[in-house]
């Protein structure tokens, strides 16, 4: 099981970069917060792009954003790009 195993370097840095953007509108979020509906933490579709366009930049992949609308929450848009990244 995932939650079972210490998190990767790709892992951290993933959930580092969202939390980094997502504490500009939720000053004390926390990793717990991911899993929230992205709509309940006061961040737009703009906002996902952005964040999607950023993810990109660092990671070097390219997102598909038909795919990173289906996600509902910060946690599922990490699984995609943990997915694109080929991150264990």
């Amino acid at each position: 099981m995932k939650g079972d195993k210490a998190m990767s370097s790709t892992d951290e840095q993933i959930n580092s970069r969202i939390l980094a953007f997502i504490r500009k509108r939720v000053p004390d979020a926390d990793v717990a917060d991911l899993d929230r509906p992205i709509y309940d933490l006061d961040v737009d579709s703009l906002d996902v792009v952005d964040l999607t366009n950023a993810l990109e930049g660092e990671f070097a992949v390219q997102a598909d954003l038909d795919r990173v609308s289906e996600c509902l929450t910060l946690a599922d848009l990490r699984t995609y790009f943990q997915e694109l990244i080929g991150a264990p």
